[in-house]
């Protein structure tokens, strides 16, 4: 009998203590299931859609685009040949009309091969006279005429290229506009490649906005539209839109570009800001 208990006590223990262990297993698995989170569809926070849905339009605002005013075309102006600059006409901030002489470059060396080529053509346009009269006589041969008729021709191709070149050293502005930046003086050396002048266009400007991809609906080719320049308020300007961009930036935004008459007195200039009030299109 004693054997017999000897071999139970140690079982019962050992049962009691699995049976614990179960039943403390069994209690943290309950608490751990209570910790974690089970979805509930009808507990789901609302997307951004839905949650704009619910606020009122007179909490929205206006769909506002902010934008910068740019040149509508600019150019930084060089000389085509090398020359001295002798003459500069304008400043920095000046307005300049198309055709106007900027900068003059020295010409004197080319006044000079003008002047003998003209020489030149004045002593081959006699001969050509003489030679005429004799060839018709039978006084000379004809090749001597053909000879100088030739030599007539190059003189005068001479001439038209030394013309281009004292053409070129009076620079001229290309179109209407405003000298941004003077690039060099009176004394420098000019040459191609060598910018001396930055000149804008802002008699129009170019205005740009970006537009995030579900707003571009609003806006479509050869629209026109109010803007409002941040430093004009008062002021009304119209942009017809020239250009929507086929690929977006690397802001995921799409540029929408407008073009825009200035004010007669230049007032708005390039580097202004603005922006579009959808709310108050035209």
């Amino acid at each position: 009998m004693k054997k017999i208990l000897s071999y139970l006590i140690p079982a019962i223990i050992l049962i009691g203590i699995f049976g614990g262990i179960a039943l403390k297993l069994k209690k943290n698995k309950a608490v751990a299931g209570e910790r974690v989170f089970h979805f509930d569809p009808a507990e789901a926070p609302a997307t951004t859609a839905e949650v704009a849905s619910t606020i009122p339009q007179s909490e929205m605002g206006d769909l506002l685009f902010t934008g910068t005013f740019e040149p509508y075309r600019e150019t930084k102006i060089s000389a085509e040949i090398q020359g001295r600059i002798n003459r500069i006409t304008v400043d920095a901030g000046s307005i300049v009309t198309t055709g106007q002489t900027l900068v003059q470059l020295d010409n004197a060396l080319l006044q000079l091969q003008l002047q003998a080529v003209e020489v030149q053509i004045e002593g081959l346009t006699a001969d050509v006279n003489r030679y005429s009269i004799l060839a018709k006589a039978d006084a000379v041969q004809g090749i001597q005429l053909e000879k100088a008729q030739l030599g007539l021709k190059s003189a005068q191709v001479q001439r038209a290229t030394v013309q281009e070149q004292i053409n070129k050293t009076t620079i001229k502005a290309p179109f209407n506009g405003i000298v941004y930046g003077k690039l060099n003086e009176v004394g420098g050396f000019a040459a191609p490649g060598v910018p001396l002048l930055h000149i804008l266009d802002i008699g129009q400007l170019k205005f740009t906005i970006n537009v995030p991809e579900n707003d571009l609906k609003y806006f479509k080719t050869g629209q026109t539209y109010k803007i409002i320049a941040d430093a004009f308020p008062d002021k009304k300007l119209s942009g017809k839109v020239s250009m929507i961009a086929g690929k977006a930036n690397t802001g995921s935004s799409f540029p929408v570009q407008f073009t825009v008459n200035n004010f007669s007195n230049y007032a708005l200039r390039a580097g202004m800001f603005g922006k579009i009030d959808l709310s108050n299109k035209n």
